[in-house]
């Protein structure tokens, strides 16, 4: 990569804040572990950017603030967000704890622009390691923005799970347990204290929120750090949380800041939706191989190549000194014998759909249809997956005979019967579950109804035993033949301009559809049909299938009903149901 990639010919705290974070940020482990933490070149050129200064930035102050001059902080900056893509053990989490420590203790508000000749001084911001006075101190130049600490920091370290959320939260700690932070930032029980501004627990603090734990969601932020935001979706509810952080860091003056692996464009992402919307006041750092590298004849690299893929390496990790190719090498091949695709993400840097995915990429969406009005007592079949504590539990029904599917809704506020179980304390509520199915069997006409009896085997004796065993069926999920021809059967329909098959475009569903990856079971003898199942992606179980098995087993049942027999009864009344 040129170097000319890295000018920094703009205004900016990233010197003052490189030279900060040299001073004050230790190497959390490693061979290194102790000494002076100093970012990479690439990491630098994300940071400079990060602390960009408009160059009509106007101070106010801070005895001077009120209403008549409001505090200038994030509106000083060029850039709102920022969005660092970069692979795996490119030093992603060490430099995020950087950032937060930075936001936290360090002069990252501006400050005002410089005479020339000004020292930060730590000293006067609740640091005794006597930076000013030492040999290496910051000195201003002229005309250059200077920085000021934050009056009230609140910092958000974000991820899909606490362990995810490790990545930068465990570093930051090391950090500060190895060197000056810890005058400055106290590691608490669930929680790190920022020092020096006020004697009160809940206030100027670095908490983790995740997507079982976000209980501070909400709250005025001054920065969120959101890592691997390529993980998060609107099925696993982390879209919601980082909008949600973004309207809070707004509401105070604050900015967020993601980091992610290249992630599959299959699951439309937050990070996808930052990186496609390429809105102007968002930096993003992204080393594409697919613009950068080339073949002899011209194509992009084949990852699949060995020569190829050490390239692709080299460009990709470029600047982390730390990373030993030949061990990357040894991953990536590694993974590369289950799920190509993967391995490209991860240490490729590369934007590429999932491993084996059931359905191709717009098959599902092709056949939405929404807005659909249904009949009161319409004529319905119905499916049903269920859990107990860890995967989602979901009904699908699907009208007769126009084969129009759809999520249903009970209760008085019309909840839809998708049910996450981090949304319920941890366990799915059977009893909801319960209240959901007797409702429906109210509002519509119930023909036939697939359920999948693991774990519920007594709920669906319940409901068959009210309802009729004729309406409630059980239908094993976990049988390879009749499996393999129902997802056969859903596929041929989707693909069939002439199939009347539709649906109502639920998200969540479509999530569920996309995450969903063939597992091969048999191969008939006399046939040769390669039978299959599916399952989630390897190794990422937070990726949810639940709801694509409900739709499957809906569809199932519809097909069977109208194969037996069934034809609509005559009716002189309609009354609409939305």
């Amino acid at each position: 990569m040129e170097q000319a990639e890295f000018v920094v010919d703009f205004p900016t705290l990233g010197d003052l804040g490189d030279a900060w974070i040299t001073r004050h940020c230790r190497v959390p482990d490693g061979f290194t572990r102790g000494r002076a933490f100093q970012m990479a070149d690439w990491q630098f050129w994300c940071h400079a950017n990060r602390y960009r200064i408009r160059r009509d930035a106007s101070f106010v102050p801070p005895e001077l603030v009120g209403p008549d001059k409001p505090p200038v902080l994030n509106q000083a900056f060029f850039y709102q967000q920022t969005l660092v893509v970069a692979p795996q053990k490119t030093g992603k989490g060490p430099f995020s704890a950087s950032q937060v420590a930075f936001e936290a203790a360090g002069p990252s508000v501006f400050g005002g622009w410089a005479a020339g000749g000004e020292v930060y001084s730590c000293a006067d911001n609740g640091c005794p390691c006597g930076w000013e006075d030492a040999p290496d101190r910051y000195v201003y130049l002229e005309g250059e923005p200077m920085g000021m600490r934050h009056p009230s920091p609140l910092i958000q370290i974000t991820a899909n799970s606490a362990e995810q959320a490790d990545n930068i939260y465990k570093p930051l700690r090391a950090m500060i347990n190895l060197g000056p932070l810890r005058h400055l930032l106290a590691v608490r029980e669930g929680f790190i204290r920022i020092l020096g501004l006020s004697d009160q627990d809940d206030l100027d603090r670095i908490d983790v929120v995740t997507s079982s734990a976000r209980s501070r969601l909400g709250n005025p932020i001054s920065d969120a750090e959101q890592d691997e935001a390529g993980l998060y979706t609107k099925s696993n509810k982390m879209v919601d949380v980082a909008d949600t952080q973004a309207r809070g860091a707004a509401g105070m003056g604050g900015r967020t800041h993601l980091t992610t692996n290249a992630w599959d464009p299959s699951e439309n992402s937050y990070a996808q939706m930052i990186f496609e919307a390429q809105e102007p006041d968002v930096f993003i750092f992204y080393r594409d191989p697919d613009k950068a590298l080339r073949g002899e004849d011209g194509r992009p690299l084949d990852y699949k190549k060995v020569a190829d893929r050490r390239r692709i390496h080299e460009y990709a990790y470029e600047g982390s000194w730390w990373v030993n190719l030949d061990s990357i090498e040894a991953l990536a091949r590694k993974l590369m014998k289950r799920d190509p695709e993967q391995a490209e993400r991860f240490f490729g840097n590369r934007l590429v759909a999932g491993h084996g995915k059931w359905l191709e990429d717009g098959q599902w969406e092709a056949k939405a249809a929404p807005g659909r009005t249904l009949a009161k007592r319409a004529p319905v079949t119905g499916g049903f997956d269920g859990s107990n504590n860890d995967d989602y539990t979901g009904i699908r029904l699907e009208l007769l005979p126009d084969l129009f599917q759809f999520t249903p809704t009970y209760g008085p506020d019309e909840r839809k019967t998708l049910w996450n179980p981090a949304e319920w304390g941890g366990q799915i509520p059977r009893g909801e579950v319960m209240v959901a199915w007797r409702e429906i069997a109210k509002r519509f006409d119930l023909i036939r109804v697939y359920l999948d009896p693991f774990l519920y085997d007594s709920e669906i004796d319940s409901l068959a035993a009210e309802f009729g065993d004729d309406v409630f069926v059980k239908w094993a999920t976990n049988r390879p033949v009749p499996m393999h021809a129902a997802l056969e059967r859903l596929k041929v329909d989707l693909d069939n301009d002439d199939s009347d098959f539709t649906h109502d475009g639920d998200e969540e569903v479509r999530t569920h559809m996309r995450n969903a990856r063939i597992r091969p079971t048999t191969v008939d003898k006399t046939s040769g049909v390669k039978r299959y199942v599916i399952g989630k992606p390897f190794g990422e179980d937070h990726r949810k299938i639940d709801y694509a098995m409900s739709s499957v087993l809906a569809h199932e049942a519809a097909m069977d009903a109208l194969a037996s027999g069934w034809k609509p009864k005559k009716s002189s009344k309609v009354r609409v149901w939305r």
